[in-house]
């Protein structure tokens, strides 16, 4: 049996140095892959979280002012624009309640909720003594 010297016993050839250096670039391009959609993702959420708030505040806002007006609202809260839209329903004194939000950077909307909230008419009161009475009551800050 003939012994080979002893460089070449201990050393790694050049083909095995290649190979292990592919291994390592796909798998730190896996790993660089991985980071970027995690970080992506994580944003995406923090967006969609602060969206939702937003929507959530205009509708909590209508049902401490006690004011149902129907129409349409814009307004910008930081880098979100949102639109409130408030209907009639068939029902006396329940008004469906939707409020879009979007980046102002950005079209589309990123979040939309849908409500219904009720505002009763008082009883025998005509069209005119109530847009009065809500008058009133927006004019005194919501108090009923």
């Amino acid at each position: 049996m003939k012994l080979r010297p002893a460089h070449l016993r201990s050393a790694f050839s050049l083909i095995e140095v290649m190979v292990a250096v592919a291994i390592l670039a796909v798998a730190l391009v896996g790993l660089t892959q991985g980071l970027s959609t995690a970080i992506q993702s994580s944003r995406d959420s923090s967006l969609h979280s602060q969206a939702v708030w937003i929507a959530a505040g205009q509708i909590e806002e209508l049902r401490a002012d006690l004011i149902l007006e129907p129409g349409e609202t814009e307004g910008v809260s930081g880098n979100f624009t949102w639109t409130r839209s408030i209907t009639r329903t068939d029902t006396d004194g329940l008004f469906e309640v939707r409020v879009a939000v979007s980046r102002s950077s950005e079209s589309g909307t990123l979040y939309t909720l849908t409500t219904l909230l009720f505002d009763p008419p008082i009883p025998g009161s005509d069209p005119e003594q109530e847009r009065q009475r809500r008058r009133e009551r927006q004019r005194k800050g919501g108090a009923a």
